[in-house]
């Protein structure tokens, strides 16, 4: 008897057990930040000590203050760009960029196109391009775990995009959506964004074109993220905005 009640106790501690690492892979495979450096490789190179280098720095100096600043003219004009999550306190925003432009730089060093996501802001500089869904580079975010309910969370996901899209440009910072909504006994967070100078049309087709990638990259993934140079779209199971 004794035997028996001391085997059901081991049972019922081996579950408990499992529950918590369960619940532990669950949290800690989310949000899922990776660095991501991506150098335009059509774009052209610059020489280390030409008015294009000179013009790069300068307009690179302006940002975060600045989001969008373009600097010289003509073939040596060189546009600089900085989002950061909607979300992001300014002191923090400024700590992202700041960190981020030199590293990018070592990883580009000659190229006059290239872009960096890291953490929660994104740096572009290149070619002023009047067309903003240039679409050049889309990367991902996946986390390892997944749910068994795929075509359920696809559903959520789909239905909370939808309602972002909506709301992009009616309240302030504009380009910028974030909510989250119901499923099962859990919620999905997701937020939307595109950078400051982005025409509002082009901004939805950007954020369109990237929704679409998530069945192909991340079908049934409980967080992921998908970054473009121009827009970015992000959803987890817990609140990004406060890790």
């Amino acid at each position: 008897m004794k035997k028996q009640m001391k085997m059901k106790t081991i049972i019922l501690l081996l579950r408990l057990l499992q529950i918590i690492l369960n619940v532990a892979n669950f949290t800690i495979a989310e949000p899922i930040y990776s660095e991501i450096f991506r150098c335009k490789k059509d774009s052209g190179t610059y020489q280390p000590n030409s008015l294009y280098k000179t013009n790069l720095v300068s307009a690179l100096k302006s940002l975060p203050a600045l989001t969008f600043n373009s600097v010289g003219v003509k073939p040596n004009q060189v546009t600089a760009v900085a989002l950061c999550a909607g979300y992001l306190n300014p002191k923090d925003c400024k700590s992202c960029v700041d960190k981020t432009i030199p590293l990018l730089l070592q990883k580009c060093p000659n190229q006059k196109g290239a872009a960096a996501w890291r953490m929660k802001c994104m740096v572009k500089y290149g070619e002023y391009v009047v067309n903003n869904y240039d679409v050049w580079f889309v990367a991902n975010e996946v986390s390892g775990t997944k749910t068994k309910d795929v075509v359920g969370l696809q559903n959520v996901l789909s239905s909370l995009g939808d309602t972002l899209l909506l709301g992009l440009y009616k309240e302030q910072p504009t380009g910028y959506a974030f909510d989250n909504i119901r499923y099962g006994s859990q919620k999905v967070y997701m937020v939307m964004q595109c950078i400051g100078d982005i025409l509002p049309n082009d901004c939805t087709k950007c954020l369109r074109h990237i929704s679409g990638e998530i069945k192909r990259c991340c079908s049934g993934a409980i967080a992921a993220a998908i970054l473009t140079p121009n827009c970015y779209m992000r959803y987890a199971h817990s609140d990004f905005r406060v890790l």
